[in-house]
């Protein structure tokens, strides 16, 4: 890393230890010299980023064997180091200098200015981005799990952070979209999967979001997002459907009443893109 610059460090983590200190990347060119150490840890159950000397400690208690997304920022235009937790900014420091540590290897999991404190746990999707990434930029990187925009040339691919990409569909072909281009369900037999959205089915007291443009071509129920915790049986919920009324409806799970209550909202047009 060069001096001077602005950075971002971002990861998944699981940590399965965090009382002491746990080092999730490091840097360092001189372990004696103020501002010449990288190292991004967890400290007493907290986030720290420090240059040597030069620290910011974060606000938010973590606890072992859970996932999060963490977020690590330096701004040389503002002078400012920031922490950020699950894509929420968790402490922030202004007026700090920059870090000036021109070489040294760059370190997973271990530290040259800690070489006692490995890291315990998981991690993933770690990213070194050199640029301070803005507080929108790190929300999306932390809660958005897919992004499908179906453009070509490649529909089926997740243009979001995590690559979640689709390999098996079928009577699906691409068309003319709301924004761009889109995808067309050819037959009643029509589908568009997708696998691996670990964390719906392990927490249940997460809020989440789907967003879909539809324009459908005849108005009879149908369903427009289906999950389930195999190929279409077990677990399921219909996310998002259509009434026999062409009514726009969702139906989940609701664990305090233990049943799938539903909510239906407006009546849609055919032939006309709605969000």
């Amino acid at each position: 890393m060069e001096v001077s610059i602005d950075f971002t460090v971002e990861a998944w983590i699981y940590p399965q230890l965090v009382t002491t200190d746990n080092t999730i990347f490091g840097q360092c060119a001189c372990t004696t010299c103020t501002n010449q150490c990288l190292y991004l840890i967890i400290r007493s159950s907290h986030l720290y980023m420090g240059f040597n000397f030069n620290d910011l400690a974060g606000t938010a208690t973590l606890t072992a064997s859970t996932w999060y997304h963490v977020a690590f920022v330096y701004n040389y235009q503002t002078l400012q180091q920031i922490i950020y937790l699950d894509g929420v900014q968790d402490s922030i420091r202004s007026n700090v200098q920059p870090y000036q540590g021109q070489n040294g290897s760059i370190t997973i999991g271990i530290s040259t200015f800690l070489p006692a404190n490995y890291y315990n746990g998981y991690i993933d999707n770690m990213a070194l981005t050199t640029r301070a990434k803005s507080s929108t930029e790190i929300l999306n990187d932390a809660t958005n799990i897919v992004y499908y925009s179906f453009d070509q040339p490649n529909p089926y691919y997740d243009n979001g952070v995590n690559h979640i990409n689709s390999t098996n569909y079928n009577s699906v072909v691409a068309s003319s979209g709301s924004v761009n281009q889109g995808i067309r369900f050819t037959t009643t037999s029509a589908y568009f999967q997708m696998y691996s959205f670990y964390q719906f089915g392990f927490y249940n007291s997460k809020s989440w979001t789907f967003a879909v443009w539809i324009s459908p071509t005849s108005l009879t129920a149908g369903i427009i997002v289906h999950m389930s915790s195999t190929s279409g049986s077990g677990y399921y919920q219909d996310v998002l459907f259509l009434t026999y009324g062409a009514q726009i409806a969702t139906q989940v799970y609701c664990s305090s009443l233990g049943t799938y209550p539903g909510f239906y909202g407006p009546v849609v047009s055919i032939n006309t893109w709605t969000h």
